[in-house]
This record gives structure tokens, C-alpha cells and sequence, in this order.
């Protein structure tokens, strides 16, 4: 499968996957879009849902062929697919090893726990994201919230996560005791 980034008009993501999907399946039936978004808390403490990234799709197909291409482009709110239509940039590296992560857990993010020390990376321990490495872009402890930058987006897309515990970064997991504990330093 080759993954790709598409730019959609903000606000219109889901409806556009929605009509994309039913317009694509017939000819393509491996396609698959993804739109991710995330569970946040306002100031009163209610939950709501909002995208990570608005205005995004991301698009999984087995091969980008010409007539996949203009089936695509015909799609009401369709922008383009990125970097742009002529020289589109197949997802690959980090970025596509943070997708998968991203695809693993499903579209629907709910609250994740991190591990992080101030200026260095930061793990997700657990929730939806767990195994996600990322850039400690800042730090908000009355909030409970730290940005991160994501290494899917060219600009360096940021986005907030909540926090329930906080680990030192040497630190992990031990998920079947259900504890942290420190890793072990085989000089490997």
C-alpha cells in the first residue's frame, strides 16, 4: 500500500470521506481514508471531539494510478493531494511508521498518558497513542497538556495531548503488572 496526505476543505473532512469512499470503492476497492481526531476538555471540564488534523485526509491505495487520481479530483471540497497534484509525495520514514501508529488505534483518539522530560522526546505509555514517540514542542502542567510536533506534516503540524501520570523518559511501561518500572541499561 502506498499512503498519501490529501488536503480537503476544513470542516468538510468527513463528509468528503464519506462521498470519496462511495465514489471509489466500486473501481478501488482497497482504498481506505483516515481522518483522525482527538477528544479534548474545555475550561468547564466537558469533553468534545475535534480533528488533529483539520483541513487533512490521509489516503491508503494500493497504487496511485491516473484514473484513481481524477476520480479523486472530482470529489466536491477536494483541494489536492500533497506536496501537490503533479509531484505527489508517497508517505515514507518516520512519518509513515507515525501514521501506522496513528492507523493502529483508530480514528477516534481518546485521553493518552505520557512520559516526558522537558526539551528532550516524549513516549506515550498508554491510550491511544501508546508506543508514539515525538518532539517535546511545549509543556503546559496547568493544563495537564504537552505539544508535540508531528513529523507527518512538512510544517511541522503541532498538536496537544493530555496527561494523567508522568514518567521520567527512562521510565517504561510494564504493561502485564501494570506499573512503571525503569528500563534496564544493557550498554547494547
Amino acid at each position: 500500500m502506498e499512503y498519501y496526505c490529501i488536503m480537503v476543505k476544513t470542516g468538510e473532512e468527513k463528509a468528503f470521506k464519506e462521498r470519496a469512499i462511495k465514489a471509489l470503492k466500486e473501481k478501488f476497492p482497497e482504498v481506505q481514508l483516515f481522518f483522525f481526531q482527538r477528544m479534548l476538555r474545555s475550561n468547564r471540564g466537558e469533553y468534545f471531539e475535534r480533528p488533529l488534523f483539520p483541513g487533512y485526509l490521509f489516503l491508503a491505495v494500493e497504487k496511485l494510478s491516473g484514473d484513481f487520481f481524477l476520480l479523486l479530483k472530482k470529489q466536491k471540497d477536494f483541494g489536492r493531494i500533497l506536496m501537490d497534484n503533479r509531484n505527489p509525495t508517497v508517505l515514507a520514514g518516520q512519518a509513515l511508521e507515525e501514521l501506522k501508529i496513528f492507523i493502529h488505534n483508530g480514528e477516534h483518539w481518546g485521553v493518552s498518558k505520557i512520559s516526558f522530560l522537558p526539551g528532550q522526546r516524549i513516549k506515550v505509555i498508554s491510550g491511544p497513542l501508546l508506543g508514539l514517540e515525538g518532539l517535546v514542542y511545549k509543556v503546559n502542567k496547568k493544563r495537564k497538556r504537552v505539544t508535540i510536533l508531528s513529523s507527518l506534516s512538512p510544517d511541522g503540524k503541532r498538536f496537544d495531548l493530555y496527561y494523567e501520570d508522568v514518567a521520567p523518559a527512562d521510565v517504561s511501561l510494564d504493561v502485564s503488572a501494570g506499573r512503571l518500572s525503569e528500563k534496564e541499561n544493557t550498554g547494547v
